[in-house]
């Protein structure tokens, strides 16, 4: 009798832990994605760093899908969000700017279809816990709150209105009615530039917001976006982090971010729900190597030693050399992805709308050109047996998203050249005489090939004439 009354105890309690509320793997996969700032293409484990150890994310490549090809929007911050966020390239965005300030009038236009906006629709519930870094209320918009994140598909928010290093970036949350009842936000920082604390807890944080949002909403399909402030100079690590890597700051601040990644991914599997969620982890944009070829700076401190790395790409962080643009693109996905699985074709952050859209049964918006494609046949080409348009990708920067340059396949071209560091390498490009590589076999771009290839030359110019023509029909929702 005993011994059957143990064993219904047993069974009993394995009943009652057994998750209740996860959903088929593909029945509305929860999505999640940890975009982080200004991180190099190398400074990870898995891309080769001797000095920052990040198992958490190395885990996820070996778990998942890993682009060692992969692209953000753009080499500055607002205009590769937005391009993460709506699926479209940054020159459409009718912003006029790479990077938006705190009294900037403009904004993420209403009229756009951000991945929350979409995702929302499918009964999805929507959080964002970081930067957002896509409009603020001020004077020069009647501090409208359509500058911030709820009104933009998000449920719930938490962080910093722009980058840490601005003065007079807030740290707000809503919705609430709390000291900004017009805008609908609580402020819990007025100007957090000026508070070392607040900036060494951002990755806490926000890795605790974030926890608390997958336990509140585990039952249900949620999308999560997580947007660290770092490693964005200054860099920063809570206090567990502080003087543990070989790496200096930097390295510290990176692997509270992979820690961070850690405890989500925990959360995940203690929620049960590991099989249905999908975790995508990029960085906007390379490192902000214009530090790195400067005298310390007063509000960086030894800002040379804090930089990351792109090797073994060219420049970093507002180039639209290789070394401004390519990022980590890892997708984790256990169940669907399988594990340890590579990429050799390229892809960027403006495929991700298309693709969770698709996996979530939402239409794609209308009445704008996307330019992301659906990649779901990465993750699982027996699972998913559609054909992805080959990877087309049109470089923007330099202060206003104007065109820098072309890849299509293994070719790029620039037509116009920029980096921070005033060093273009001893080059010159123009439309009527660009440069030409073959980014996969010459990675570094050091030997122009445009007199070699003519045709190459001709076909990327092209490209780029049509997407020029369709921003001049087509136009954006500010004009």
């Amino acid at each position: 009798m005993k011994t059957l009354l143990a064993t219904l105890l047993i069974v009993s309690s394995t009943f009652v832990a057994a998750p209740l509320h996860a959903r088929p793997a593909l029945d509305h996969p929860n999505i999640i994605i940890i975009f982080v700032d200004d991180s190099g293409y190398a400074d990870y484990s898995h891309t080769g760093s001797p000095t920052i150890h990040t198992p958490n994310i190395t885990k996820m490549t070996h778990e998942g899908l890993n682009f060692p090809q992969f692209y953000c929007a753009s080499p500055a911050c607002t205009a590769s969000r937005y391009g993460l966020l709506t699926g479209r390239n940054p020159a459409r965005s009718g912003l006029g700017k790479w990077v938006i300030g705190p009294t900037d009038a403009k904004y993420i236009h209403p009229n756009e279809v951000t991945i929350a906006e979409g995702l929302k629709n499918q009964g999805y519930v929507t959080g964002m816990f970081g930067k957002w870094h896509l409009g603020s209320p001020n004077s020069n918009n009647s501090f409208t709150a359509d500058s911030l994140p709820l009104a933009h598909g998000f449920d719930v928010f938490e962080g910093t209105t722009v980058s840490h290093d601005y003065d007079n970036s807030m740290l707000i949350k809503g919705p609430s009615t709390v000291n900004d009842p017009t805008t609908g936000y609580e402020s819990i920082e007025s100007d957090v530039d000026s508070n070392v604390t607040i900036m060494r807890g951002l990755t806490k944080r926000y890795t605790e917001r974030a926890v608390d949002f997958i336990n509140t909403h585990k039952a249900s399909p949620f999308f999560l976006y997580v947007a660290p402030n770092m490693p964005h100079l200054p860099v920063y690590a809570s206090e567990n982090f502080q003087g543990k890597s070989l790496r200096g700051p930097l390295g510290d601040c990176l692997e509270e971010i992979d820690a961070s990644v850690g405890q989500i991914r925990d959360a995940i599997d203690a929620a049960g729900i590991t099989d249905n969620t999908l975790i995508i982890y990029s960085s906007d944009n390379g490192p902000w190597i214009k530090y790195a070829h400067t005298a310390n700076h007063a509000e960086y401190g030894e800002a040379r030693l804090h930089v990351g790395s792109a090797l073994p790409f060219r420049d970093g962080k507002g180039s639209t050399w290789e070394g401004g643009v390519r990022v980590p693109g890892i997708f984790c996905w256990p169940g669907t992805i399988p594990p340890m699985s590579r990429e050799k074709t390229p892809a960027s952050t403006m495929d991700i709308l298309p693709t969770v859209f698709a996996l979530a049964g939402e239409s794609l918006p209308t009445g704008r050109t996307l330019d992301g494609r659906d990649i779901r046949p990465f993750f699982n080409p027996s699972q998913f047996t559609a054909t992805v348009p080959d990877f087309t990708y049109i470089y923007t920067g330099n202060s206003n998203n104007s065109r820098y340059g072309v890849r299509k396949g293994a070719w790029k071209i620039h037509t116009k050249l920029y980096s921070q560091t005033g060093n273009n390498y001893g080059f010159t490009a123009s439309e009527a005489s660009p440069l030409l590589f073959n980014v996969e076999q010459d990675l570094g771009e050091r030997f122009d090939v445009s007199d070699a290839n003519p045709s190459e030359v001709s076909n990327l110019k092209a490209i780029l004439d049509a997407f020029n023509a369709s921003l001049a029909s087509e136009g954006s929702f500010w004009d």
